[in-house]
């Protein structure tokens, strides 16, 4: 591959999100998916009270450890919101559409 600017990573970076949350909400919107979407969501790749002792310097493998738990915790969390927003819409163009009727 080619080199590319920070811009071009940027981009790319950008669309792989975007397209992660999209999947993440399409599974969430049932209720099996949604579970196994919460379960991403609890379940922490990160070590935590110690469980591995980095040492007085953490190398950096702990970093990117934490940066990828940080990325899919935010990455899970953007789609169950997105599939709670348009819940919520479709339940006011219910609650609006037999109004509308009556008019």
């Amino acid at each position: 591959m080619r080199n590319q600017s920070p811009e071009q990573l940027e981009g790319r970076l950008n669309a792989h999100r975007k397209l992660l949350v999209a999947l993440a909400a399409f599974i969430a919107d049932g209720a099996e998916g949604r579970a196994f979407v919460e379960r991403l969501r609890r379940d922490a790749e990160t070590v935590l009270d110690h469980e591995e002792d980095p040492g007085v310097e953490p190398n950096g493998s702990f970093a990117t450890q934490q940066i990828a738990d940080d990325e899919l915790q935010s990455i899970v969390t953007a789609a169950l919101l997105r599939v709670q927003a348009v819940g919520r819409q479709e339940q006011a163009r219910g609650d609006a559409a037999p109004e509308s009727e009556d008019r």
